[in-house]
């Protein structure tokens, strides 16, 4: 470099070596985009106790301009939660098996000259991000410590979320998801885990939701015009599950919440009840399988409670696991779920 030249801006990847044929290609595809944009690239490994927010804070303290997160759903929460209100660009590359992010995002899935030439140079987005804390609960019947522990919070005491947190049906069926299946049939492995939790005990809870703006607007607008306080709504209920969302595509084409939006600045709840054994279950596949959106239709077989707000509490008579974004947190009978507007920038399709 001649003097008075403008060094070129510092992207850093965050990267999960689990998977390392498919690593290998990200490097080589990914090293390429960065480099074809004007960028110098580092590379950082993540490990089992770094599984992200390290390497996410040591870049930014760095000067890094872009941090690209490499990995699976795991690893692009914990990266999330390493740029959460930094204002730095953020890229995803998604080498998990569900790569929720990526699928509300929109991002081209398995496409990987795409999805750098996206993460180099596409436009960054507002995105927010929620922050889910538990309570210390004690043993959950039917589901064991994972062989990799539980999931522990990604900064300070909460977990980052992009997408997802579920109690009830949606963990168990998370906790029965055999690796190697999901190695084999990817996403369908969670198909094969579904029937195995169909069974599975209802929850009895209380849900109080702490309501923002009736609108979905963006959250700039939310901030032009602020809403007044509201009076948190509690209630009582029965569920199979409690689904506390950021964005509502799932795998297998599946959109279980057509209303939520990753930059809305709000929470959507869905609280999921079926009645009546299979004939339930049954009534909610017809509700919630594609090619259409998810709509729901009140009573019947099964019911399901839509609710939306900017933080909601949740408190269960037994302790049941949680999942974040495909990772389970040990058993709590308290959950607190907050979303942070606009926490990240995240790149993606113009």
């Amino acid at each position: 470099m001649t003097a008075g030249t403008v060094p070129a801006p510092v992207a850093a990847v965050v990267i999960n070596p689990a998977k390392p044929a498919a690593t290998s290609e990200v490097r080589r595809v990914l090293g390429g985009a960065l480099h074809t944009a004007g960028y110098r690239t580092v590379w950082l490994e993540t490990s089992a106790r770094e599984t992200g927010a390290i390497q996410a804070r040591l870049a930014v303290a760095s000067g890094a301009r872009l941090v690209v997160a490499a990995g699976g759903d795991g690893t692009v929460r914990t990266v999330a939660a390493g740029l959460a209100g930094t204002g730095v660009d953020m890229g995803i590359m998604p080498l998990g098996t569900a790569n929720l992010a990526a699928r509300n995002l929109g991002l081209p899935l398995r496409r990987y000259t795409e999805l750098a030439r996206i993460a180099a140079s596409g436009r960054a987005a507002p995105t927010d991000l929620l922050w889910v804390r538990t309570e210390a609960g004690g043993h959950a019947a039917g589901i064991a410590e994972p062989p990799q522990g539980w999931a522990r919070p990604t900064l300070g005491g909460e977990h980052a979320c992009l997408v997802v947190a579920g109690i009830g049906f949606d963990a168990g069926l998370v906790a029965s998801t055999r690796p190697a299946l999901k190695e084999r049939l990817s996403w369908g492995a969670y198909g094969l885990a579904a029937l195995e939790n169909l069974g599975q005990r209802r929850l009895n809870l209380v849900l109080r939701i702490a309501s923002g703006p009736a609108s979905a607007a963006a959250p700039e607008a939310h901030a032009a015009a602020p809403a007044s306080p509201q009076v948190p709504r509690t209630e009582r209920m029965l569920a199979r599950t409690l689904l506390i969302a950021n964005g509502g595509r799932l795998p297998a084409g599946v959109t279980l919440l057509p209303d939520a939006r990753l930059d809305d600045g709000l929470l959507d709840v869905a609280a999921i009840d079926t009645l009546y054994g299979l004939w339930g279950w049954a009534s909610l596949a017809r509700q919630v399988l594609p090619p259409r959106p998810a709509s729901y239709s009140t009573g019947g077989a099964a019911q399901v409670l839509l609710r939306r707000g900017r933080e909601v509490t949740v408190w269960l008579e037994q302790p049941v696991a949680v999942e974040v974004d495909g990772d389970l947190v040990a058993p709590t009978r308290g959950v607190r779920v907050r979303v942070q507007p606009g926490a990240l920038r995240v790149r993606r399709p113009a």
